[in-house]
């Protein structure tokens, strides 16, 4: 091979390496799923994506509560409430719309919408 052939070999290559580099990059910072809100006293003091299991601990009024993320769905445990509602609403899914509130605790947890 010719000097000419070889760097010309070595620049693709390089420009190879940094597309794959690229799109690896872009694929970590993408979610499949939905961006759900967390207010404390009508305000974002939490934010996540459905797509990525964890729990959350929240601090509210009432010693506040903890919002775990599974297979693309949330539900509230762990409350310190004197009623439970919060965590008898059961499960919530992307597209679903429907807050979690927990009245004593001053938290609302809903998915976020376009435009928000």
């Amino acid at each position: 091979m010719k000097k000419k052939e070889v760097k010309i070999l070595i620049v693709i290559a390089v420009i190879a390496a940094a597309l794959i580099l690229i799109m690896k990059v872009v694929q970590a910072n993408s979610h499949s799923g939905v961006k759900v809100a967390v207010y404390y006293r009508n305000k974002i003091v939490k934010e996540f994506w459905s797509d990525e299991d964890a729990t959350y601990h929240i601090d509210g009024d009432s010693n506040g509560l903890d919002v775990e993320v599974k297979d693309g769905k949330w539900h509230v445990t762990n409350e310190k409430c004197p009623n439970h509602v919060c965590a008898e609403m059961g499960w919530v899914g992307p597209g679903e719309y429907l807050p979690i509130t927990c009245l004593p605790n001053n938290i609302v947890v809903v998915e976020e919408t376009e435009g928000k």
